[in-house]
């Protein structure tokens, strides 16, 4: 297969921005997801890709609840920041508004809406694991169009 043209190829497919957030013992991330779909009506699950080696990970696993932040569309800078490493970059949520939601989860104060979820499965899929989240409440803070990967010009594929 041809590496160049596998990624020119993945890289067709559509994709929003999210900030996933997660709690586990008094501590906080959130990060920056691409692979989220929603994989069920009744119950309304939504499945989530996430790196194996992220710090957000095992704290998922350990909690059982994550919450989805839709990214507003021109929220380039702040899905930048979220997309840092949480290990290289202790800080990062610093300057970040955010309140904690009743799951324990921060939502962003810039976010479109928020959708709260407990773990249902959790299956390694090469180097990351796809955890499938039951959606278990939502909010709206906004109006307007979500982020996609395609305004925010980043490129993560193959």
């Amino acid at each position: 297969m041809d590496a160049n043209a596998k990624k020119q190829v993945l890289r067709t497919f559509t994709y929003g921005l999210y900030a996933i957030s997660c709690a586990n013992e008094g501590e906080v991330n959130i990060f920056t997801a691409n692979w989220l779909t929603q994989v069920s009506f009744d119950p309304p699950l939504i499945a989530v890709s996430i790196e194996n080696t992220s710090k957000s990970l095992p704290m998922i696993l350990r909690s059982r609840i994550f919450t989805i932040n839709v990214l507003r569309a021109g929220g380039r800078e702040l899905a930048g920041k979220l997309g840092k490493s949480a290990m290289q970059h202790p800080d990062k949520l610093a300057s970040i508004g955010f309140d904690i939601g009743a799951n324990g989860c921060p939502i962003l104060h810039e976010a479109l809406a928020w959708v709260a979820c407990e773990v249902r499965h959790a299956t390694e899929t090469g180097d990351s694991t796809l955890v499938v989240g039951e959606v278990v409440d939502v909010g709206i803070l906004g109006e307007g169009q979500s982020l996609t990967m395609s305004e925010a010009g980043f490129k993560h594929a193959g």
